[in-house]
């Protein structure tokens, strides 16, 4: 049967015939028993309440709202994009018809089911789903090239000497004023950040690596350290630390050093061992 509206008159005059009370009620939990309309008749299914001795049977009608299809579509993710105007159309030409009938009943502590749904509703949500994926799949790929390019940038940034060389207080400032030129219009503030936040995190592991392998060479670079020009002209220890420091950002491809690193190498090329 396809006109739904004459399948609710049929299962009405159906049960009023066999004189069962139609009620709305709510069946909590999983039905025992579902019966579809393709397989089941409206005779049969009224036959087999009757005969069942079912106290009541509940008779709910859905008619097809399309704010239900707006209200799921925005729930499904705060970025998505609007809701295409096209697949809006189609539910909004089916609004308030019959989407689905559903009769439910007891009988000897089971629950009874059955279930009516006319094929355009399939169509329609086979259609949402379509687009849902689509949109899913655009949002993939643009979060790939999103990451993709954070990565590229970020690593184009902690190739620049000047942030490498920078301390923790001011890589941040250093970041963004070398950042600028390579940022596009569409670059936004949150990725900004996470550019920022990838360049820190490899200068971080980088410098790691390379003044992991110095700590094992601190006497060797003492020795070299005194050897340079710039250690032989100065003589406070502001310069000298200056001179340490410059000698690890050197020695380790260009990234800063630690204060305590710098001091430990300053007072090894100070110490008498080296006079």
């Amino acid at each position: 049967m396809d006109d739904f509206e004459d399948l609710v008159l049929e299962l009405r005059a159906g049960a009023d015939r066999r004189g069962l009370r139609l009620m709305e009620a709510a069946f909590p939990g999983e039905p025992t028993v579902v019966f579809q309309q393709e397989t089941t008749s409206v005779d049969e299914l009224l036959d087999l309440a009757q005969h069942a001795f079912a106290p009541f049977v509940s008779l709910t009608v859905s008619r097809l709202d399309p704010s239900e299809l707006i209200e799921s579509w925005d729930a499904e993710d705060e970025a998505n994009p609007d809701l295409p105007a096209q697949l809006l159309s189609l539910w909004q030409e089916r609004a308030g018809q019959i989407d689905g009938v559903f009769v439910q009943w007891i009988a000897s502590g089971a629950v009874y089911l059955y279930l009516a749904v006319p094929a355009w509703k399939g169509e329609l949500e086979e259609l949402r789903e379509n687009w849902s994926e689509e949109k899913h799949a655009q949002r993939t790929d643009l979060y790939r090239a999103v990451r993709i390019r954070i990565t590229r940038l970020a690593e184009e940034l902690e190739c620049e000497p000047e942030y490498r060389s920078g301390t923790l207080h001011s890589r941040g400032s250093i970041g963004k004023a070398l950042l600028e030129p390579k940022l596009q219009s569409t670059d936004d503030p949150y990725m900004v950040t996470q550019i920022l936040s990838e360049a820190s995190r490899l200068v971080r592991d980088n410098a790691g690596a390379e003044y992991s392998k110095l700590m094992g060479q601190m006497d060797e670079l003492a020795l070299k350290l005194r050897a340079t020009r710039a250690w032989q002209e100065v003589y406070t220890a502001r310069d000298r630390a200056a001179a340490a420091r410059n000698f690890l950002i050197e020695q380790s491809g260009g990234y800063s050093p630690s204060t305590d690193m710098v001091s430990r190498l300053r007072r090894l090329a100070e110490s008498s061992s080296y006079r």
